[in-house]
């Protein structure tokens, strides 16, 4: 694979460009993160609150999740815009980015929930909930209401001249009456299409006898039809997700009836052994990540039961999942590299096989993945103009799916690692590897095969939380046309580089860019340097780009089999065959192309 010097300069231009335009459009919405609480410092936090209202965690059982308020978010994105929004954030003080603290005993109902400021490490809200016969001193609603106006008036300064009295809530039980009451902010009435609803900010507080059994500071309340409009936007993002689905478990059945085909060619052989060892190293890490997320799983617990069968069944059906990923990775990779050779064979460094037979360790594949962090920023620059011109014109939205994913990990950089790792690999094997060397077999066509491959691809993400629904679709689609040039002109290691880099970033960008703790920051730099170390380990090896034989990795069946060919054609050629009809000749009866060129060139 030749680069020319201008085309480097080319790269190079492009890249610094688009970065410019990332930087122009994306940076603040990443640097206005502010992490500066970690999930220690919540917990103790939480912990401490109780403490001082007299209750004692000792026992419990904890759990913190990281929450992002993202039906807030998306609508007041959809309803005013993202500047706005923030303006309205800093204007009312509003913490759209907190974690969730749980305490919990097994086959207990008394729990508590404290949610803490992400930011400041304030307590932003609290539920205890006791059993519906617990028995507290009835108030009376007066009296509880002034108890209620009292705690939110000492503990955050709540002035009622600000507020309008918005609800009350009184629910009996058998030996206590709880009274719930909150307030509206005034002024701020952010309404929903043809006034169907009005965004509002409330405050509020339960009181249970003496006790604040539960309050929230700064909650908005978004509008109902807004929220079955949103739901409407899911349900036909599901309707595309189920149609990639078809086109994957096509993709996936076709790669099996291959590989039953081919299974004894000389391709298989010998990339089985490297695509084995990285399907192990793709479960390997996920296990890790199963352990390393685990509080999400927590989190949902139901006390009613024990907790480590609950725990128990959780990870068996993670490890079921894990076998499946080692499928869709094993599967069409081995047929990909199969179908690549047969529809680019001129292009050997779009598949590992050329790099097994010569080596991963050699100043080329320094050259690809540098390559990858140029296209990086390509990609990255691209994607912040689509995602501009979305929210400017279409009036596209988004939320924070991914941080709140990550934070919750007791380690957010093996998450960016594993997420990372796992998109690079197994879809740039599946989407650019198998499909766009599938598509080009029936197609005959690179451009429609590139097309073909990314819009599946998009489908794929049309899961995620960016709306309208058909966005998301549109928006990866246009990346897979750049993934699969860059697959296909700088071959898979560069493509593989690029991906895993726009992912880890993607995840990573707010606790680089925007404030966290110093060992979220270091750890989360260090893996998105992970790739440039292995550039400089292959820099400093420099093996010989050179590839081994064919037969070198024949197996002595394959060894056999190679004999009778050779008998074969050396008795064609005697009767005055053309070898081009012996050779297709050979491939109509299932020979292994490769086999029946290595006897053909002895």
């Amino acid at each position: 694979m030749k680069i020319s010097f201008k085309e480097w300069c080319l790269i190079v231009l492009i890249a610094v460009l688009c970065f410019f335009f990332w930087h122009q459009f994306e940076y603040q919405r990443y640097a206005s993160v502010d992490l500066s609480i970690d999930k220690r410092e919540a917990v103790l936090k939480a912990e401490r609150y109780l403490s001082s209202l007299g209750f004692d965690t000792r026992g419990y059982s904890k759990a913190v999740v990281f929450n992002t308020d993202s039906s807030t978010d998306i609508y007041l994105q959809k309803t005013i815009g993202p500047e706005e929004e923030e303006r309205l954030f800093k204007q009312h003080n509003y913490e759209l980015f907190s974690w969730r603290v749980r305490f919990f005993r097994q086959f207990q109902k008394e729990e508590f929930f404290v949610r803490v400021s992400a930011k400041t490490g304030q307590i932003l809200g609290l539920n205890h909930l006791i059993k519906d016969t617990d028995a507290r001193e009835d108030l009376g609603k007066e009296r509880a209401l002034h108890k209620a106006e009292q705690f939110l008036r000492d503990n955050y300064g709540l002035n009622l001249q600000e507020y309008e009295f918005y609800e009350e809530q009184v629910k009996r039980y058998e030996h206590r009456i709880d009274y719930s009451f909150s307030w509206q902010k005034k002024g701020v009435y952010i309404p929903w299409k043809d006034e169907k609803g009005v965004g509002k900010l409330l405050t509020g507080a339960t009181v249970a006898g003496s006790e604040i059994t539960g309050f929230y500071k700064n909650s908005f309340n978004v509008p109902e039809n807004f929220l079955r409009y949103l739901e409407r936007q899911l349900i036909n993002s599901e309707y595309l997700y189920n149609l990639y689905y078809i086109f994957f478990l096509f993709l996936l059945f076709y790669s099996v009836f291959i590989l039953f085909k081919r299974r004894n060619t000389l391709v298989f052989r010998i990339c089985k052994r490297t695509f084995f060892y990285l399907a192990v190293f793709l479960v390997a890490i996920n296990f890790a990540s199963i352990f390393n997320d685990i509080q999400e799983f927590i989190i949902t617990f139901p006390t009613s039961t024990s907790l480590w069968p609950f725990i128990v069944i959780g990870l068996l059906k993670s490890i079921v999942g894990l076998v499946m990923l080692s499928a869709v990775f094993l599967l069409p990779g081995l047929a990909g590299e199969s179908m690549r050779q047969e529809s680019f064979p001129d292009k050997k460094h779009s598949s590992f096989i050329y790099y097994i037979k010569s080596s991963f360790y050699s100043r080329s594949v320094t050259r690809s993945i540098i390559l990858g962090y140029f296209f990086f920023f390509i990609i990255l620059g691209f994607q912040a103009q689509i995602f501009h011109f979305g929210q400017k014109y279409l009036g596209v939205w988004r939320e924070w799916y991914r941080l709140s994913q990550f934070s919750s990990a007791y380690l957010p950089f093996l998450s960016f690692f594993v997420i990372g790792t796992n998109a690079a690999f197994c879809e740039e094997i599946v989407f650019r590897v198998f499909a766009i060397s599938l598509s080009k077999k029936f197609l005959k066509n690179t451009a429609l095969s590139v097309a073909l491959a990314s819009l599946v691809w998009g489908l794929g993400h049309s899961g995620y939380s960016i709306f309208p629904f058909w966005f998301r679709n549109a928006e990866v689609t246009l990346l897979g046309f750049l993934l699969g040039f860059i697959f296909l002109r700088y071959g898979i290691i560069t493509a593989i580089t690029t991906h895993y880099l726009l992912d880890i970033f993607l995840g990573a960008a707010p606790y680089i860019l925007g404030r966290s703790s110093s060992f979220i920051f270091i750890s989360s730099i260090f893996i998105y340097i992970i790739p440039l170390l292995f550039a400089i380990i292959s820099y400093c090896i420099n093996k010989e780009e050179k590839e081994k034989e064919n037969y070198a990795f024949l197996d002595a069946n394959q060894k056999y089999n190679l004999n009778i060919l050779k008998d074969f054609i050396a008795h064609q050629k005697d009767k005055g065959l053309d070898p081009k009809v012996v050779k297709q000749e050979l491939s109509s009866h299932g020979w292994d192309a490769d086999l029946v060129e290595l006897a053909m060139g002895e």
